[in-house]
This record gives C-alpha cells, structure tokens and sequence, in this order.
C-alpha cells in the first residue's frame, strides 16, 4: 500500500519561523499536529539523561513545584 495515496492529509502554508500553525477550518475533535523540524541534537550521553535527543521536546517534569503548598 502506498500511504501517500491512500492517506488523506492537510496541508497548509505555515509562516517562516512560526512556532505552530493550526488550520482555520479545523472539523471538531479532529487533531492537528505541526510537523517537527530537524534541528540540533543532544549528545548520546545528553539524550539518555535527558529522555530526548532534541533540545526542544526537553520538558522536565516539575511535579510538585507545580503545585503550591496547601
């Protein structure tokens, strides 16, 4: 099966540098996921520790400093 033609897809003009872009007329509950672009990336070492090679999917969890003492 070819996916290219078997698959639907979407495809809009996104501004240069623009960090996401969703189309206008997005059908209700339909999800849209902006396409990744290649840039730097982590050490091997870095990867592991950090759970990702690229720096911009690094989102620590803050777990509890998130959440004000009660």
């Amino acid at each position: 099966m070819d996916c290219k033609k078997e698959t639907p897809a979407v495809f809009i003009a996104v501004e240069e540098n623009a960090a996401y872009a969703c189309p206008q007329q997005m059908e209700l509950a339909m999800f849209y996921t902006p396409w990744q672009e290649w840039c730097s990336v982590y050490e091997p070492e870095v990867a592991l520790e950090r759970g990702t090679v690229f720096p911009g999917l690094d989102k620590p969890f803050i777990g509890q400093e998130a959440v004000p003492n009660v």
